[in-house]
């Protein structure tokens, strides 16, 4: 019994020593990626609602122009900052970073649809205080759609950047999900395997595999913005890496789609997996929707190409 017990001691011993090196090698990783302190806030403000703290910056003058980035941890404002000039020659444009992203509060709490529809429905509300036009991409555009047809007095026009097919949008939690967002949850373990999935490495492959077409247009300063914005704040960005792995964002846009009529309108990359036939799907849904392609580009266009990205909104948004 007493070899057991010294067995049980050591292997505490080893456990506890482990655990202690993963502390300080991510508690490395937050310094090391905030070294260059590409999200520096500026002349930012921040925005107190009932879940915390939204990071803004507001630019330019004329009908309000609210940006929103992609969902994801890695994700901030920052994914709009080589449009935001042209946005702002005509409009008051906002770019925000979204609750668990970026240098806005990250809750350790389960993320849903309709928290950020909540998120945007109080920013228009009390910050913008006009119906504004939404430009939003990827993932984001979902809970967009869905605030839009829950308060037509906040948004009018709707432009989606590459959105998200019917099948990723209604994925519900499995217990394959619910273990994957369990691990990345723990408290030094997961923020390990947190970290190892959003190494520099990962995010500059994303960007010149992924995010954009021709990889030589990809620029060491969007890993690197992209690479703080994942590790900004301690890496707690997990806690919405762990809600999207857990598929606890599920949402059925059909009717929301219907609902908004004419106001939405549809810019892809070109050459972005299924993204054609995904627009084509959300035309079946609502006939009234316009489609673009920006030719040449994948999922962010407007980082990629961004004379064109705005020729495209020019041209698509000026038909209505």
């Amino acid at each position: 019994m007493s070899h057991f017990t010294e067995h049980a001691k050591t292997l505490l011993k080893l456990n506890a020593f482990a655990l202690g090196i993963m502390h300080v090698s991510n508690s490395f990783i937050d310094s090391v990626a905030a070294g260059k302190n590409m999200l520096k806030p500026g002349g930012g403000k921040y925005f107190t609602w009932q879940y915390g703290e939204m990071f803004y910056h507001k630019y330019g003058t004329g009908s309000p122009v609210v940006l929103i980035h992609n969902l994801h941890p890695a994700f901030s404002s920052y994914e709009w900052n080589e449009v935001i000039d042209c946005f702002s020659k005509d409009h008051t444009v906002y770019t925000v970073d979204l609750p668990g992203c970026g240098r806005s509060s990250k809750n350790k709490i389960t993320y849903t649809n309709y928290f950020y529809v909540l998120a945007l429905k109080s920013f228009i509300r009390e910050v913008v205080k006009k119906k504004s036009t939404v430009v939003a991409s990827g993932y984001s555009s979902s809970f967009v759609l869905m605030a839009a047809s829950s308060d037509e007095s906040l948004i009018g026009r709707i432009v989606a950047v590459n959105p998200k097919s019917f099948n990723s949008l209604t994925r519900i939690p499995n217990k394959k999900s619910r273990a994957a967002s369990f691990l990345i949850s723990l408290p030094v373990i997961g923020t390990s395997v947190y970290n190892m999935s959003q190494a520099r490495s990962n995010i500059d492959y994303s960007f010149t595999e992924k995010y954009m077409y021709n990889p030589f247009r990809s620029k060491e300063r969007f890993t690197d913005a992209f690479y703080e914005g994942a590790h900004f704040n301690e890496g707690k960005g997990k806690y919405l890496l762990a809600s999207i792995q857990g598929n606890t964002m599920t949402v059925n846009i059909s009717s929301a789609l219907k609902k908004v009529g004419d106001k939405l309108y549809i810019l892809y990359g070109e050459k972005a997996d299924k993204a054609e036939m995904i627009a084509g799907i959300y035309q079946k849904e609502n006939d009234s929707i316009r489609v673009k392609s920006i030719p040449g580009t994948r999922m962010l266009p407007h980082m990629e190409s961004p004379a064109e990205f705005m020729a495209a909104y020019d041209s698509i948004t000026t038909l209505s």
